[in-house]
């Protein structure tokens, strides 16, 4: 196992059942891959067999959360929402603005247009993250899968909790 040579906050027991003994093999030579929002634990050698079998179940819950993304989103129809809002979550200032205007330069932004005026107005967006926070090759990907990425937006804006209980 991974030796850890940082202080530790607290200690993950996992019950591990024969069965899983069995699947996994000498549980003695697992060691974990932190990654953002979860643990992959893994034997820390494999043969180019199991490696195969790694790689099938990680696609197995690859699905599963591609699958709770589309359930959340719905499929999209090329509706006009999605055709527009790709411009619309991107919106860049000029640094010195930002500055003058006491907006942080890392700041979400938001635009709207003033009716009377026709003034356009870009504030420090409410949200933390948005379509833009997406990786390109992902987005692709979902866009493929024909996800409605409008109503991902939303899900992001709003932080909706789409996988789990």
């Amino acid at each position: 196992m991974k030796k850890v040579n940082k202080n530790i906050k607290g200690l993950l027991c996992l019950p591990i059942t024969e069965t899983a003994e069995k699947e996994i093999g000498d549980v003695e030579k697992l060691e974990a891959t932190v990654v953002k929002n979860g643990v992959i634990l893994m034997k820390s050698t494999m043969s180019a067999m199991e490696v195969v079998e790694m790689l099938e179940a990680l696609r197995k819950i690859s699905k599963e959360l591609l699958l709770s993304i589309t359930n959340a989103t719905g499929i999209c129809e090329d509706c006009e929402r999605c055709n527009e809002l790709e411009e619309a979550v991107n919106i860049q200032m000029p640094n010195f603005l930002l500055e003058d205007a006491g907006i942080p330069l890392k700041a979400k932004l938001c635009a709207f247009t003033d009716e009377d005026s026709g003034e356009i107005r870009v504030i420090e967006a409410e949200y933390q993250h948005d379509l833009s926070d997406v990786p390109e090759n992902i987005l692709n990907f979902l866009k493929s899968m024909g996800t409605c990425i409008s109503e991902l937006n939303d899900c992001l804006m709003s932080e909706k909790i789409i996988y789990g209980k």
